[in-house]
């Protein structure tokens, strides 16, 4: 009987809290929640001009980088400059041991001292023998052998006077001045070195003019042929118009122009080197230094531009979400052309003065209420 009566009020418990749970649930159902509206940044669409630039790795070099080399053999002994500085035009770089150098001229001044001196023992017996044998006084053998050796001694002063201006110039070769003003390099000798004249221990250093400087760098063979075909005037703009974009990402102010590019197409590299010429008057670029080179290629007109942050690419699809009339959003496939900056060009599917969000990681269907805020963009031209 005990047993029954606890089953029965167990029964009643059960379905106690059955009903409860179905009123609860009831109740629940009748509930609406309603999200607040999702605030969606957006911008216009622009249209521009908008310039396409390509970019290509290149390389620093002074308008003119001159080894310096010895011209002749001898030790150091002095280093007149410091390394890694400017220097101006006739400065005083190098001395070289002289010695053997300045004995040398020494030695020719005798020879021509005494080359001189049978000169004018020739000539004092040309004029001796020639008023005679114009008296018949002395036979015309007599005379030409006195012309012969007035002529050998004349030749032999030559000759010796040859002999000490060459010895003169290899005496000047042991002072090494600096051919134009540059940045010299390292020293590859000090002092107490032994230099000679040929092959590589004859490089003492490298000085480089850096007022101006050559930017090198390689383009395609496609890309030549492309650029081959623009009109005359295009080209002249895409000449003037080479910009540097340096290591650490900023852009160099000078604007450099093509100079010249070479008479071959490399067969083993497939490229074309090309050469533009840069104003460097602070000299912040120096030679070795590897910069980004951005050519003008063309100029597309009354492009219709987008940030690039706001095109969603998937796969072999692109699309933006634009903002409708009523104040909602719609995905919007689109055909996309290159990038200018932080923009993209937009070749169809959305045209100047529509409004385009900017979404970021957010995902929001066409029934999400939103509230937009829209932006300026760009805050500048993205020209470049």
């Amino acid at each position: 009987m005990k047993l029954s009566y606890r089953f029965q009020r167990y029964k009643a418990l059960s379905l106690a809290i059955v009903l409860a749970g179905c009123f609860w649930s009831a109740c629940a159902k009748k509930e609406v929640v309603e999200l607040p509206p999702v605030q969606v940044n957006a911008v216009k669409a622009i249209q521009q001009d908008v310039p396409i630039f390509e970019e290509f790795v290149a390389q620093v070099y002074g308008e003119s980088d001159v080894d310096i080399r010895s011209r002749v053999d001898g030790w150091v002994t002095s280093l007149n400059f410091r390394e890694g500085t400017f220097v101006k035009k006739g400065t005083l770089l190098y001395t070289i041991d002289d010695i053997q150098y300045q004995t040398s001229v020494d030695r020719e001044k005798s020879q021509v001292a005494s080359a001189q001196t049978e000169l004018v023992r020739a000539q004092n017996e040309l004029s001796r023998v020639r008023p005679l044998a114009e008296m018949n006084a002395l036979s015309k053998q007599d005379l030409d052998n006195a012309v012969a050796s007035y002529e050998a001694a004349a030749s032999r002063v030559r000759a010796a006077e040859a002999s000490l201006a060459n010895s003169k110039i290899e005496l000047g070769y042991t002072r090494v001045y600096a051919p134009f003003d540059g940045i010299i390099g390292i020293s590859n000798f000090r002092v107490g070195d032994y230099v000679t004249r040929m092959g590589t221990t004859s490089v003492l250093a490298t000085i480089s003019s850096v007022g101006a400087v050559r930017v090198r760098f390689q383009i395609s063979e496609k890309e030549y042929l492309r650029l081959s075909r623009l009109t005359k005037e295009e080209i002249e703009q895409t000449r003037k118009n080479v910009h540097l974009v340096l290591a650490d990402g900023t852009e160099y102010e000078g604007v450099g122009e093509i100079n010249l590019a070479d008479r071959e197409i490399d067969p083993k590299t497939g490229t074309l080197t090309v050469e533009a010429r840069f104003p460097n008057p602070t000299g912040v670029l120096r030679p070795g230094l590897f910069v980004k080179a951005r050519i003008l290629v063309t100029t597309i007109p009354n492009a219709v531009l987008v940030p690039q942050r706001a095109v969603i690419q998937q796969q072999h699809l692109s699309q933006v979400f634009t903002i409708n009339a009523s104040g909602g959003i719609q995905a919007v496939p689109v055909t996309t052309g290159p990038k200018s900056g932080d923009g993209w060009v937009i070749n169809s599917g959305v045209k100047a003065g529509d409004l385009v969000a900017i979404l970021g990681t957010a995902s929001l269907t066409p029934d999400t209420k939103i509230t937009v805020n829209e932006q300026a963009w760009p805050e500048k031209a993205p020209a470049k």
